[in-house]
């Protein structure tokens, strides 16, 4: 019995002192961020239940079934092989996800979750990018993982069975030892198993995720995206009515304006606010990562002199802010007026790739033609198909372009991209169009074509560089379209898809959701508009600036409308799997099986503090529209 024990134990204490190692590792290296929450007594205990609950998992099964093998040689000897392979295929993994954790945590203040798996999918794209970034840490784990496995398969050989387990004592040990995996598995005694929610007892969530290990993070997160045909997990339980009712009075539309009935509650006539003197060409260039933090007009870094400049000729949005942190989450939100969920974006999801609403396809019943320009190869991220099942009539991506023009790793340089663009909206005659520009040149590793900008840091390849790079690229195109013949009768809407990297010591990093917003052309006036706007009110706002009348299921504002252009506005934000309603300096911040809690924001800081008061309409209206989200996906309401 004691060899069986033995071979055993040994794998999983290796994998747990790994794992332990790992977590105080992290915190050491966040020290100043776990001392100010007073959370080490937390990450002790909670960390010992979580590693509890890993091991379970991974352990229960093969200790079972272990005890069973050893009541003959022959069945112990490729048993404890069995263990032994399965062991190290677990070592490695965890292994190489601890190893990979603080990488993640610089870029997303997360640790893994379902986007470290959905990147693997594009390692062209991906690989390029980690190494650039961290050249000395990639060489690390090449040459540590396999070393490391190669260790752990000598340190766990099984030892020769002594002496066969009779009926009985296999019996036993085996049922003792799956109830004691089973339990730490569990994690607790009360009537639902332990999740990521036991740990969350900071504000900070980077602080709230350290007791869990990273590969546990990534398996719960694939667990919960299981749900994801359904639209992700849920925050709370409202009637479907009250959901519907919350969110149509939340759009200031009258009532009578909603046509769609019970099949497409939300769907809705938009009249403009704005005369259609004649058809008005639509131009969107989403800028990849351009938070408000680049922008000096909103308190960054002078590093967009050109969109400085033009934010005082056209409609500029003060207080602008993204759904997510993904570039999908933002096509979802500009493109569709779809608000976020938990889930992936709706890009990404298998019902969403037909009869979807885009303005494509509210534009072509107005006779548009409409197209979308990226620099790289539009399968990323399941983008062409998306686009080409909802609206779209044509995409225009790397294999379009010359082959001297700048190439990095996430495809052709802006201004080539751009450059493409303008020439294609100066051929467009016969009918009116919509172009969507997505650029991609301030993606890491941040690569531009040399002498194109007077360099804002030393070395090149940084973050400040590329956003100048970018800008610069969008300067020149608005140079060339002033003077171009689509100008005068083009409405452009320029707006980053999400901020650059979004971390906070906050439950959501409220201010790494700032984003610049700008909208000009020929026959635009300049205008300030300082209520906070969510993404999916722009595309509401652009139909009503083009003077155009029809029907749609969005739920975003028109934010022309003086009600809402002079009100307090609302946005929604999306960050991992918490959810954030934030109207003024009142925050609802939404968890998985945590009650809502109501926050204050502070904008001057980006700080979040506990809020004085409960405010139960706050908290229904950001109950309803979570759950509105997943409701309108299963249910095809937006369509």
């Amino acid at each position: 019995m004691a060899g069986v024990l033995l071979t055993l134990l040994r794998p999983v204490l290796i994998i747990w002192l790994m794992v332990v190692c790992a977590r105080w590792g992290l915190a050491l290296w966040l020290f100043d961020r776990v001392d100010a929450q007073g959370a080490w007594g937390d990450l002790l205990l909670e960390g010992f239940r979580f590693d509890g609950v890993i091991l379970g998992l991974i352990w229960f099964l093969p200790a079972t079934l272990l005890p069973l093998a050893a009541m003959g040689h022959r069945s112990w000897m490729w048993g404890s092989l069995a263990l032994r392979v399965y062991g190290t295929a677990w070592f490695g993994f965890l292994f190489f996800m601890e190893w990979s954790t603080p990488a993640f945590i610089e870029e997303y203040d997360n640790r893994p979750n379902y986007v470290f798996v959905e990147y693997l999918n594009y390692l062209r794209e991906v690989g390029p990018t980690v190494f650039a970034q961290y050249p000395v840490r990639s060489v690390l784990i090449a040459l540590l993982l396999p070393a490391s496995i190669v260790a752990f398969w000598r340190w766990t050989k099984p030892p020769a069975l002594a002496a066969k387990l009779n009926w009985w004592s296999a019996l036993a040990l085996s049922a003792i030892l799956f109830c004691a995996f089973a339990l730490a598995g569990r994690g607790t005694l009360t009537h639902r198993p332990a999740n990521p929610a036991l740990a969350a007892t900071t504000q900070d969530g980077v602080v709230n995720q350290l007791p869990l290990s990273s590969g546990y993070t990534l398996m719960y997160a694939l667990y919960l995206d299981r749900k994801s045909e359904e639209g992700g997990v849920l925050y709370g339980n409202l009637p479907t009515e009250r959901v519907l009712e919350v969110v149509k009075s939340g759009t200031g539309a009258d009532p009578s304006l909603y046509v769609g009935g019970e099949q497409q509650p939300t769907l809705r006539r938009q009249v403009p606010l704005v005369p259609n003197t004649a058809p008005q060409n639509l131009v969107i260039v989403l800028e990849e990562s351009m938070g408000a933090e680049f922008v000096k007009r909103l308190g960054g870094e002078p590093v967009t002199p050109h969109l400085e400049r033009l934010s005082h000729e056209g409609i500029w949005f003060d207080q602008l802010y993204a759904t997510g942190t993904r570039s999908v989450r933002g096509i979802e939100a500009v493109i569709a007026g779809f608000p976020p969920t938990s889930a992936p974006s709706t890009v990404k999801l298998a019902r969403s790739q037909q009869d979807f609403f885009t303005l494509a396809q509210f534009l072509k019943r107005q006779g548009y033609a409409s197209t979308f320009y990226y620099g790289g190869e539009s399968h990323f991220d399941n983008m062409r198909s998306w686009f080409m099942g909802n609206g779209f009539d044509a995409v225009v991506d790397e294999k379009d372009f010359p082959n001297n023009v700048f190439k990095g790793t996430w495809g052709v340089s802006d201004e080539a991209v751009l450059d493409l663009a303008h020439e294609n909206f100066n051929k467009e005659n016969a009918k009116p169009f919509f172009g969507l520009v997505f650029t991609s040149s301030n993606h890491a590793p941040f690569e531009f074509p040399d002498g194109a900008i007077e360099l804002h840091d030393a070395p090149k390849g940084t973050v400040n560089n590329a956003v100048k790079y970018a800008d610069h690229a969008l300067g020149r195109f608005f140079e060339k379209a002033k003077k171009s013949k689509y100008w005068n009768n083009t409405i452009f809407l320029v707006v980053a898809d999400h901020n650059s990297r979004v971390y906070g010591n906050s439950l959501i990093p409220i201010k790494r959701f700032h984003i610049p917003g700008l909208i000009l052309g020929g026959r635009i006036q300049p205008q300030v508009i300082s209520a906070q706007t969510s993404q999916i009110d722009l595309a509401p706002t652009l139909i009503s600036l083009m003077g155009l009348t029809g029907e749609h299921p969005m739920i975003g504002r028109d934010m022309l409308n003086p009600t809402h252009a002079g009100g307090v506005g609302r946005a929604i934000m999306q960050f991992d799997k918490v959810q954030a309603y934030m109207e003024g300096k009142d925050v609802v911040v939404l968890r998985p099986d945590l009650p809502p809690e109501v926050m204050t924001y502070d904008a001057s800081t980006g700080e979040l503090s506990p809020g004085k008061a409960n405010k139960p309409e706050l908290v229904e209206k950001a109950v309803a529209h979570s759950l509105f989200a997943p409701m309108a996906y299963r249910e095809a309401w937006h369509r």
